[in-house]
């Protein structure tokens, strides 16, 4: 069987930035520059890798899909294969189990180890997705209106249940903006703004003056929202998602008899891994007491509520370890935020050198601990920095 590539050999001259409304490989497969053009490579290389064909059309008919879900879920499972190959395991796609007819992502073996590999990408509900399609076509329509003296402060957005009028909505900002003096409005409070309302739609819009050196002719590309200010201010907490990740896939095969380990890809901004921590080990908490000697006291622990559960009673001990692979995208590989949390107590050890990418958590004499970050750049073997050229050269 003949394996075509995963992106199609033809000249890209494009260098506008990714839309809303744009899938991922849609916007790797257009741009221009040495750049995105690594990106593309390593992805190449990578899937070159895979030993069947079967496997390997599997993956690129899904790294090529115009569903982002599609594509982030093939990518995860192509790094991780990378991530084994080149820890020195050999590596089998979909391995076959005794006494079932699923099968896990991956196996590896190196000598006497053998480990399973399970991976997840969550992705978002049909309605949710279909929202955010829809908000898409709204925020790249407007912002082809791109105005020579003002900036767009998008405020207090009411989405409807179908897709929006968003080309009339440009012509009616553009008729707006073309009566605006930048000059008038030297101060942001004093921007003017827009209500615009239609169907079971509704936005507010405020014009920001442009700096008097950047007004002027647009540029192609040039986009007309400087700021999307749409979202109300909430509390996050990610915890329960990367619960609720690892709940669908723990109790998926059982005692496989060997090391198993989950894989999950997340998009979440956790640079402390507060909320990781939380999801594996449990939430903190302050418990109160008092001394014999009747002084209040307080101190910290941790909720049995994480996936790993508290001792002595440990949780979900048929799962080795706990792979957080955050922030992956094929142009920012190196960089991804990459955590590997060992179970305190697991049924099946993993290999004390089991050292992916990152930074390895486990439990040690009652602490968590963090080991040194293992560099991305040195683990695929990447030069720093990567990829090589500028994204968005000013040319």
């Amino acid at each position: 069987m003949t394996r075509l590539p995963i992106f199609d050999a033809k000249e890209r001259t494009s260098t506008e930035a990714g839309r809303h409304s744009e899938s991922t490989y849609a916007f790797l497969d257009r741009i221009a520059g040495q750049h995105w053009a690594a990106a593309r490579e390593l992805m190449q290389a990578w899937a070159d890798r895979v030993v069947t064909d079967e496997d390997y059309h599997d993956l690129r008919a899904r790294l090529r899909s115009k569903d982002d879900y599609q594509f982030r879920s093939a990518f995860l499972e192509l790094y991780v294969h990378e991530c084994l190959l080149e820890a020195g395991y050999d590596v089998t796609v979909h391995p076959q189990l005794e006494g079932t007819s699923r099968r896990p992502d991956f196996l590896a073996v190196r000598g006497d180890e053998r480990i399973y590999f399970e991976a997840i990408a969550p992705g978002v509900a049909p309605a949710d997705q279909a929202a955010a399609s829809r908000r898409g076509v709204l925020f790249d329509t407007v912002n082809r209106l791109a105005d020579p003296n003002f900036n767009l402060w998008l405020d207090d957005l009411v989405e409807g249940a179908s897709p929006p009028s968003a080309a009339k909505l440009r012509q009616e900002l553009g008729k707006w903006l073309s009566q605006l003096n930048p000059d008038d409005y030297p101060r942001l409070e004093e921007a003017p703004e827009y209500r615009w309302q239609r169907d079971d739609w509704a936005a507010t819009f405020k014009a920001m003056p442009k700096a008097k050196h950047a007004r002027g002719p647009v540029e192609p590309g040039d986009r007309a929202i400087g700021v999307y200010a749409h979202e109300p201010v909430r509390m996050i907490n990610d915890a329960p998602a990367i619960r609720d990740a690892l709940a669908t896939k723990q109790s998926a095969y059982g005692d496989v008899g060997a090391p198993f380990c989950i894989v999950v890809g997340m998009y979440i901004w956790d640079t402390d891994h507060h909320h990781s921590t939380n999801a594996l080990y449990g939430h903190e908490g302050v418990q109160f007491g008092e001394t014999l000697e009747g002084a209040r006291i307080s101190r910290l622990v941790r909720e049995p509520n994480g996936f790993f559960g508290a001792p002595p009673m440990w949780a979900h001990r048929n799962v080795s370890g706990v792979l957080l692979v955050n922030q992956l995208q094929p142009y920012s590989v190196p960089r991804a935020d990459v955590t590997f949390w060992r179970h305190p107590d697991p049924h099946h050890d993993l290999p004390a050198d089991f050292s992916p990418p990152g930074v390895t958590v486990e439990l040690v004499d009652g602490v968590i601990t963090e080991t040194e970050p293992r560099s991305g750049y040195d683990f695929f073997r990447l030069p720093e920095p990567w990829p090589p050229g500028e994204a968005w050269p000013d040319d």
